[in-house]
């Protein structure tokens, strides 16, 4: 069997190791506008911040490795056509047939339409190392910025040129609050106090309306006044790059991404979608969504490629909106939606629940934890968890995302075995004790 793969990211280093076992004589021709492949793009603000020592490091990638299980890459080469008829696609480098094809085409950081927003001094920072690459000297010969977007990423940023000790680094939404997606308003609250304990301003309910140059610096008109920086970082979203997957006539889906079954499966059947380019399912609001994470990759990738082998009963179970980043030392996660977001749900009954605790006993090194539950108070059924601590809380939001997935009763979910050492927790613990809360 020939195989040819579109993009070079996450998904398909999780494809092609799974197709070669299950498959190995089949060859594989991967085609990526990269230059590099083989690292996680989430640790890409390590390396800007300095916690990892460069991009070197995060790269695991051997050519002759890949040869040996026939998977070839071409790099620096965009794919300009797909032939869905003659099953052929044409590079930079030449027309190759395929037996199956998987698109993992990626999505693009998206620049506002506003007046100097693609101007020089601007900067965004995607997937591709090649963005970061770029910001490596700008951040060193700077000493301010303006970051559009108090999202994960835009926050993440906001510490990493605090952390290099620039004279004022501000950003600005337009929600009132950061993480606005993914946390309440008193949630977000202590993620905006540790901000500011760095020195980063943030202008929230604010507005970006025009950009222009001030001699060697850019002058920002916000909403309700003008700043100067050094630069600018838009971090505002991204959009999926389904524009060869449109040309050749396969079906995308309402949020822009392309369309795919519970087997990756576009509407052509010799052609499947991964990563961030396909359209996933909310299984909260019951909608199509866009799944743009790092285990979305790897889980829409695997998919692929274990039904592409023949395992019929490999399955896409959807998304939960899950989340966890590190920033200001503490670690901040959710998983499915907020209160604000559930309150556009129709036919539930909304309600929340708040508990402070330790992670650990104090004598112990417990660290406190904040959390906050949202549930369907009729149907007794989890619908979001906001969770702030300095120790790890992923295992216990890893935990509620199974529930939210499978629609776990909480009365169920809190009577579940758990377990407990002294060193490792509680027998009853911050979490069991907000979901005994909510009924």
């Amino acid at each position: 069997m020939k195989i040819c793969i579109v993009g070079g990211g996450g998904s398909v280093a999780v494809a092609t190791r799974i197709i070669s076992e299950r498959m190995p004589e089949t060859s594989i021709e991967v085609f990526t506008k990269r230059d590099v492949a083989g690292y996680r793009p989430c640790e890409l603000t390590y390396v800007l911040g300095k916690r990892i020592k460069d991009f070197e490091t995060i790269v695991a990638f051997d050519a002759k490795a890949m040869e040996a299980k026939r998977i070839r890459y071409h790099f620096k080469t965009a794919v300009k056509e797909i032939n869905r008829s003659e099953r052929y696609l044409v590079s930079d480098d030449g027309k190759y047939h395929y037996d199956k094809l998987i698109l993992a085409t990626g999505a693009t950081p998206v620049l506002p339409g506003i007046p100097g927003i693609d101007g020089k001094g601007i900067y965004v920072l995607g997937t591709d190392m090649q963005y970061a690459r770029e910001l490596v000297p700008v951040i060193a010969e700077s000493r301010s910025a303006l970051i559009m977007g108090a999202g994960a990423i835009g926050l993440e940023m906001a510490e990493v040129l605090a952390g290099q000790g620039y004279e004022r680094v501000i950003v600005v939404d337009v929600a009132d609050r950061p993480l606005a997606k993914s946390l309440d308003a008193e949630m977000a609250e202590m993620v905006a106090e540790s901000m500011r304990s760095l020195g980063v301003e943030l202008m929230l309910g604010n507005q970006v309306v025009k950009v222009e140059d001030a001699g060697d610096k850019k002058r920002v008109f916000l909403k309700d006044g003008a700043v100067e920086v050094d630069f600018v970082l838009v971090s505002v979203g991204f959009q999926p790059n389904s524009e060869l997957a449109r040309d050749c006539g396969l079906e995308i889906g309402p949020t822009g991404g392309i369309k795919v079954n519970r087997h990756m499966v576009t509407s052509d059947p010799d052609i499947y979608a991964i990563g961030d380019v396909s359209e996933g399912w909310d299984i909260v609001g019951e909608k199509p969504c866009l799944s743009m994470k790092a285990d979305n990759a790897v889980r829409t990738g695997k998919v692929a490629a274990r039904h592409l082998t023949g395992d019929e009963n490999a399955e896409y179970m959807g998304a939960v909106g899950s989340f966890i980043i590190y920033l200001a030392e503490n670690f901040i996660g959710g998983v499915g939606y907020t209160e604000e977001a559930a309150g556009t749900l129709p036919g539930k009954n909304i309600k929340s629940v708040r508990h402070e605790g330790l992670t650990l006993p104090g004598y112990m090194g417990g660290s406190p934890v904040k959390i906050k539950l949202v549930y369907d108070a009729e149907k007794q059924l989890l619908l979001g968890a906001q969770m702030i601590s300095k120790a790890n809380v992923a295992a216990e939001l890893d935990r509620l995302s199974v529930a939210i997935s499978e629609k776990i009763p909480i009365r169920r979910l809190a009577g579940i075995e758990t377990i407990y050492t002294p060193a490792s927790g509680w027998p009853y613990g911050p979490v069991a004790q907000a979901l005994d809360k909510c009924y």
